[in-house]
């Protein structure tokens, strides 16, 4: 008999779920610009590719600063070098940020 248990999502997934999930609550819409984007090789059972991102954010009213994260990109919503977008920035770290439309 096989088993019928699959294989999870590992830590780091699920630490990008969570944070996707707080945002999504609490982010502050900003615009950013994706200034380097680098695949770690990691995937998902969706179909999406980890990449470290890095960012220009720019708050209202505030001084642009630069920030480096991980996120998974999809076919179905790519992103580039050089897109603006928009992210949710944690209004607890301005530091905890995620990619969730072009801007």
């Amino acid at each position: 008999m096989t088993s019928k248990v699959g294989i999870g999502a590992t830590a780091d997934q699920m630490a990008l779920a969570n944070r996707a999930q707080k945002l999504m609550k609490n982010g502050v819409d900003t615009p950013a610009h994706i200034d380097s984007m680098t695949p770690t090789g990691n995937t998902d059972t969706p179909g999406g590719n980890e990449h470290v991102i890095g960012l220009t954010i720019s708050p209202a009213g505030g001084t642009p600063y630069a920030v480096s994260m991980n996120q998974y990109i999809y076919p179905a919503a790519p992103f580039a070098i050089g897109d603006n977008v928009s992210v949710k920035v944690d209004p607890d770290d301005a530091n905890v940020v995620m990619i969730f439309d072009k801007a």
